[in-house]
């Protein structure tokens, strides 16, 4: 097994990998995700009709294009979340879109209906000393007329999604899903993707660490065999393993199976080589990169991941 050490509290090292380990590494491979057929390349999105890179990016008040069996599964300290949208229950293109909790909403929506409480005050206390006393009771009745106003203008912004507990689009890559499209019941070797949410929380590849937040381990041990094809020979340069069917806290190559070897597993977000995968979820390499840079453990990220039936569903 590779050693789970960690530099500076967080980064894995790779010293001490058995040959038993490599050999079992390298069958979860060839068990997991690449070793598709196709050509071209993944791309980011260019926002056009019908795909979420066109949809509002801001002031979000849940996921788009996700129903709320899948939204309530998002953990409530989740603050970033990858949203795989699959064109087609048997297709093998998807959408990937990086969102983040706004983590001030909350804040400025509180600090919103603060200041119109203390506004209300005001003008009651302005109402109350230029009227008599014999119409301090109008100025009392005007007084709480604006704090029923005030509470009634927060809670529309926070229904609108202006302020609170937002979402915000940051980037969408064009990407693709296993070769034989999206399931509800993943098992080995049926070439579909899992539908559902899944934490992320360990990453690695043959490449050096680029910056990863995320523990990080760099191995040999992720090159694809020597008889795939060539154009999947750079899949697993970078990966993020989803926490399907894995052990959480250790390096993407480990090889156990808590539900079972029948479930499959070694289900990744990975580099893509322009065509269906064996399971995983492939996005470009810049994509990779700029994943790998930013999701951070604190902000427990996870993906959601499904067809367009299954995700609204």
């Amino acid at each position: 097994m590779l050693s789970t050490g960690r530099t500076a509290g967080r980064k894995r090292t790779v010293a001490g990998i058995r040959a038993a380990a490599l050999a079992a590494a390298g069958l979860v491979l060839v068990a997991g995700c690449g070793g598709a057929e196709g050509q071209g390349k993944g791309k980011e999105s260019d926002g056009r009709a019908g795909e979420p890179g066109s949809m509002a990016s801001t002031g979000l008040k849940r996921i788009p294009g996700v129903g709320q069996r899948l939204q309530s599964r998002i953990p409530a300290d989740s603050r970033q979340v990858i949203a795989v949208y699959g064109t087609g229950e048997d297709a093998t293109t998807s959408t990937v879109v990086l969102y983040t909790r706004d983590a001030d909403g909350a804040k400025n929506a509180d600090g919103a209906e603060n200041s119109n409480d203390a506004e209300s005050a005001k003008s009651a206390s302005h109402v109350k000393n230029a009227n008599s006393a014999n119409n301090a009771n109008n100025a009392n009745n005007a007084n709480g007329a604006k704090n029923a106003a005030s509470v009634k203008n927060a809670s529309d912004a926070k229904e609108t999604g202006s302020a609170g507990n937002t979402w915000t689009r940051v980037r969408t890559w064009q990407g693709h899903n296993g070769k034989r499209g999206w399931t509800l019941d993943h098992h080995e070797g049926d070439k579909r993707s899992p539908v559902g949410v899944y934490s992320l929380t360990d990453a690695g590849g043959v490449l050096p660490d680029p910056g990863a937040k995320l523990p990080y381990t760099a191995s040999a041990a992720f090159t694809p065999p020597s008889y795939w094809a060539k154009r999947t020979r750079h899949d697993f340069d970078y990966v993020i393993a989803i926490n399907y069917n894995r052990a959480q806290g250790v390096s993407p190559l480990d090889p156990a199976r808590p539900e079972g070897q029948a479930k499959g597993g070694s289900i990744w977000l990975h580099l893509d080589h322009g065509s269906g995968t064996s399971g995983c979820v492939s996005i470009p390499k810049s994509g990779m990169r700029y994943l790998l840079r930013t999701l951070d453990p604190a902000q427990h990220p996870v993906v959601v991941m499904g067809d367009k039936a299954h995700l609204e569903g």
